[in-house]
């Protein structure tokens, strides 16, 4: 029988798996069982007479890696058909005399490479199996050593490990495959050295040699460019390839505004959406920062993202902002400016940008202005139901028509003058308003009027003349319809003097909303208080101001001249109209809160300089402390007249 030793080394032989039946029945003193030897399958339980030494009563352990855990460590409860069937596992070797063991890993149904195997063997388990029960024996008399592992493989698969155990992995950072396009800081173009990215195609940037910092834009045909001019939009001049944008001389706007401010700035950006609709643009951005105050009004940093209406738009974000329809890419709609306004309008009055999930009834609720909450619903809805630019503009009419509120005082006196037993004096006012939705409306009429003939004839003509005047019909939405209604009043003094001589002057306002006409007849007056300052709106129709008029007359011999109180127009004296004998107004006035406006008979003007006058109606705090004030400096002065005053302050 050939001996093991002489058995020639051959590779092939070595692939070929020795079948179980060639197994020893009694184990060598020296043998390991090897791992790959058991059959694949669990092993039936052991007889109760298997002897304690016996093949198969092996503990087997998994190996430890020694750079992971730097020892064995053991599994006793996995069964032995657990540990077989994991293809990463070892096995630990026990030798008859106690020895310690070695670990060699192996594959699963592989057995142990012979020892004799040179370092450069093939790592391949299957390619180390021996070919016969004598090279198995052989294998395992031999002296137990370590596998021999490459040193580099061994140094890889440790660092791997380690890594993998600390959870720290390499970060690798790969170059950009996509080079940067566009123009880029640094760069010159046009003249212009490009400074700093503004980002969306706009640069800070310096003129080459002189000039102060001024953005440019670099892309090329964008549809802002050409827009009409309008007065919210900012100057772009074309240089080369940029286009260079002016300077604008404002701070931007600072929220919280209050609802009235906030809502007259919206208006005026609903305008210029109104103008660009009708142009054939939508606008799809607008940064909010570019809202400046500036001396002339509103304006505009930088100009508005714009789309032909019905074209694609391209998709934009800006947290907050944007219109749904925008970040879809849907065809371009002018109610996507609303939307802009109205996200800019709530952060104007709250400080806080739109919430993440769009705004709420909850939340438009909590702003506490009225009106406003309503106003924002229409212009922040889905799209369907959202305002356009012309509804925006009616519905900010509409919030923004409150009706004022006027405060009103009056009084007459009859004089200190013995002959004259009455007062010719009267005046009168009337109050119509309505309030509704929209803002109603308010008319308002005063008038003064200072009778002339003597006896029963002047008191006669001034009481025809107010009642005539606070009747009309006419309501004056111009001039010439406050011009009718003097002329009314004209008619009714004919009427009731009924042929006798007298007459009477006439000065009447008619306040409508807030603007203001005149119709005067005479030289009684009418004056208004106007940030700070006293203004005379009536003529006097009286010899002594013609005089003044034509250079032969100072005013202050007017003051006291004999002929003052000779008037060369009354109401009386005329049975037609003619022109020009009625002074109106040639545009209404405009009343802001605060302004004032008193009516007087020459009873009281004529008795006091005009500064007294101008410094009683700017400093009293009090309507009916103005017109008793008056009357009783009248008074003091002797009273040689009939007095009355009136005036009007308009409070909110």
């Amino acid at each position: 029988m050939t001996q093991a030793d002489d058995l020639p080394r051959d590779p092939a032989a070595s692939e070929q798996t020795p079948p179980p039946e060639t197994l020893p029945t009694e184990p060598p003193q020296a043998l390991t069982l090897p791992e790959a030897m058991l059959p694949p399958e669990t092993p039936e339980p052991l007889a109760a007479d298997q002897p304690e030494d016996g093949l198969l009563d092996v503990d087997y352990v998994f190996p430890s890696h020694p750079e992971m855990s730097g020892g064995e460590t053991t599994t006793p409860e996995l069964h032995n058909a657990e540990v077989l069937g994991s293809s990463d596992v070892g096995e630990s070797q026990i030798h008859s005399d106690g020895s310690g063991t070695s670990e060699t890993p192996l594959a699963l149904d592989a057995p142990p490479i012979p020892e004799s195997a040179t370092p450069s063997a093939s790592p391949d388990p299957v390619a180390a199996l021996p070919a016969t029960q004598s090279a198995v024996a052989e294998a395992a008399s031999a002296p137990a050593a370590p596998p021999s592992v490459p040193e580099a493989v061994a140094v890889e698969e440790s660092s791997d490990l380690s890594s993998f155990s600390t959870g720290e992995l390499e970060e690798e950072t790969y170059a950009p495959t996509v080079a940067v396009q566009g123009p880029q800081a640094g760069e010159v173009i046009s003249g212009y050295q490009l400074n700093q990215d503004l980002g969306r195609g706009w640069f800070s940037a310096n003129a080459l040699g002189a000039g102060p910092s001024v953005d440019v834009y670099v892309r090329p045909a964008p549809l802002w460019a050409g827009l009409r001019p309008h007065r919210l939009l900012p100057k772009v001049t074309p240089a080369g390839d940029l286009l260079v944008l002016a300077p604008t001389d404002g701070t931007p706007l600072t929220p919280p505004l209050d609802p009235a401010t906030a809502q007259a700035y919206v208006t005026e950006l609903a305008r210029l959406l109104f103008a660009l609709e009708k142009q054939g643009y939508a606008v799809t951005d607008l940064d909010p920062a570019s809202v400046h105050q500036t001396r002339d009004g509103l304006k505009l940093r930088m100009p508005p993202q714009v789309a032909r209406l019905g074209e694609a738009v391209q998709p934009t974000l800006r947290d907050s902002f944007t219109p749904p329809e925008v970040q879809e890419g849907q065809p371009a709609q002018a109610k996507s400016g609303v939307y802009l306004l109205g996200a800019l309008f709530f952060q104007w009055l709250t400080q806080q940008p739109l919430p993440a999930e769009g705004p709420s009834s909850v939340v438009l609720a909590g702003i506490n202005a009225s009106g406003v909450p309503q106003l924002l619903n229409g212009m922040l809805a889905p799209l369907p139901q959202r305002l356009s630019p012309t509804e925006l503009l009616a519905a900010l009419k509409t919030a923004a028509t409150t009706l004022p509120v006027y405060q009103l005082a009056a009084a007459t006196d009859i004089g200190l003058n013995p002959e004259r037993p009455t007062n010719e004096d009267s005046y009168g006012f009337v109050w119509k308003q309505i309030g509704q939705h929209g803002g109603g409306n308010l008319i308002l009429r005063a008038v003064v009027s200072d009778g002339m003939g003597g006896m029963a004839a002047g008191e006669v003509a001034s009481q025809a003349a107010v009642r005539a005047f606070l009747a009309s019909e006419a309501l004056s939405f111009e001039a010439s319809a406050l011009e009718a209604q003097v002329w009314e009043a004209n008619a009714a003094v004919l009427t009731d003097m009924k042929g006798r001589d007298g007459g009477c002057t006439f000065t009447g306002v008619e306040i409508r909303g807030t603007q203001l006409h005149l119709g005067h007849v005479g030289d009684t007056r009418a004056y208004i208080a106007q940030g700070g300052a006293v203004v005379q709106l009536s003529k006097d129709h009286s010899y002594v101001a013609a005089m003044v008029a034509s250079g032969q007359m100072t005013p202050e011999e007017a003051q006291v001249s004999p002929e003052r109180n000779k008037v060369l127009r009354s109401l009386g004296s005329l049975r037609a109209p003619q022109d020009d004998y009625v002074q109106v107004l040639p545009e209404p006035l405009e009343l802001p809160v605060g302004s004032r406006v008193l009516l007087l008979s020459d009873g009281v003007w004529g008795e006091m300089l005009p500064p007294v006058i101008h410094d009683i109606l700017l400093h009293e705090p009090s309507l009916q402390r103005i017109v008793d004030h008056l009357i009783e400096l009248s008074l003091a002065s002797g009273a040689p007249d009939n007095a009355t005053a009136l005036v009007i302050e308009r409070v909110r």
